[in-house]
């Protein structure tokens, strides 16, 4: 604990004044939908829609049976995180110790010169994984999931003065997310529900240099026991997708659909421990008959069209656009690759499953600046499941 205070306090010699960031709020990111722009409103044919459009439940093949998902964990970070760590451990590893055995000048300034080099810069981790349970039937799709994640956004900032040292917004949840949804009008129409009860601890913080000197031996606990705060929450969704097939002469080749999505109804507020807003979200796809290939998507969304993320009110940073092409898929593998526009900023990845394991890579930027173009935050996600 001594040498996690020591560390602290050497921020506040070489830190600068940023905010931290202006992310919109979210429960959960699944990197395939993220892989293709994060637009999905109108598509669908994951257990994880209920985070998107829980209409998009009834898109799970039938012919898949029970869709089971175990272990579904997902590891994002970013450059700067990565390039931090490793540079952060090897100025600990600097060898200096004076008469006494105590750390000496030359490991204070090596830790100060890495904390240099970043300070300003958004030091990102986010993991999670939902395991779930899914069925899709003749006309009634259900899905049960048991949620777990953790983020952390960390900036360094001045070190003097009220603003403080180092800004810190963290927050874990753990939760139930159960969804429904039904065909109407030969399957033309789908409706869905769905419902979340989630636990959340975390903060925002901006810790001083006198806290951190007064906390240097107890700083874990006073983190978790005095300054994190608790608390849980209902929310249900709801969302719609029309297809479009026999609207339009094209219809039968294009299969073109429509999709609109409420999430978070009234908030997800967890009262101090913080609030995701309710948004209404809408999109578009194509699902191109293509005889050489499995299957083929295209997507554009807008999500937020209420603007109650009341970070900025940006369009771009709301606007969705992205593709997938699964090159194939039977009983003992399947490989899909997927790329996009999240954000105004290219994201990609694919995912492949032999047997039982499925296993992916993901890379999208995320502006966590008041509109888009203004400060990119590269990210990349590791991901592996258990499925069938």
């Amino acid at each position: 604990m001594k040498r996690l205070g020591y560390l602290l306090f050497s921020l506040g010699f070489v830190a600068n004044s940023y905010s931290i960031t202006y992310e919109y709020p979210y429960l959960f990111k699944d990197p395939r939908v993220i892989g293709m722009g994060g637009a999905v409103v109108a598509v669908g044919g994951y257990p994880n829609a209920v985070f998107y459009n829980p209409a998009g439940l009834s898109n799970i093949p039938i012919s898949e049976g029970f869709a089971v998902n175990l272990f579904d964990i997902n590891v994002s970070t970013n450059e700067n995180a990565t390039d931090f760590l490793t540079d952060l451990l090897d100025a600990l590893d600097t060898p200096d110790l004076d008469e006494d055995g105590d750390d000496g000048d030359d490991k204070l300034k090596a830790v100060n010169e890495v904390l240099k080099a970043y300070y300003g810069k958004n030091i990102h981790f986010y993991g999670n994984d939902y395991s779930s349970v899914s069925r899709k039937f003749s006309k009634l799709a259900f899905t049960i999931g048991f949620l777990v994640s953790i983020k952390a956004d960390g900036q360094t900032h001045q070190g003097f003065g009220s603003e403080g040292i180092l800004e810190l917004d963290y927050n874990s949840m753990v939760g139930i997310v159960t969804g429904l949804s039904y065909d109407f009008f030969d399957g033309a129409l789908s409706l869905g529900v769905s419902g979340k009860y989630i636990y959340r601890n975390g903060l925002v913080h901006t810790f001083t240099a006198r806290e951190l000197v007064e906390h240097e031996n107890d700083l874990d606990t006073y983190i978790t026991q005095e300054l994190a705060v608790s608390n849980t929450a209902f929310g249900f969704d709801f969302g719609a997708i029309y297809r479009l097939d026999e609207v339009f002469p094209k219809g039968k080749v294009l299969r073109p659909s429509v999709g609109i999505s409420v999430l978070n109804i009234g908030d997800l507020d967890f009262e101090e421990a913080g609030k995701i807003p309710m948004t209404v979200n809408v999109g578009i796809a194509l699902n191109p008959e293509i005889p050489i290939i499995n299957g083929w998507t295209i997507a554009v969304d807008y999500v937020d069209l209420l603007k109650n993320f009341d970070q900025d009110e940006d369009n771009i940073k709301r606007l969705r656009i992205g593709t997938q092409i699964k090159l194939w898929d039977n009983k003992i593998t399947d490989f899909s690759v997927r790329t996009g526009l999240y954000q105004g900023y290219l994201s990609g990845g694919f995912d492949f499953r032999f047997t039982i394991l499925r296993l992916g890579f993901t890379t999208y930027a995320e502006e966590i600046g008041a509109y888009s173009g203004q400060d990119e935050d590269r990210r990349y996600i590791v991901s592996a499941s258990i499925t069938w």
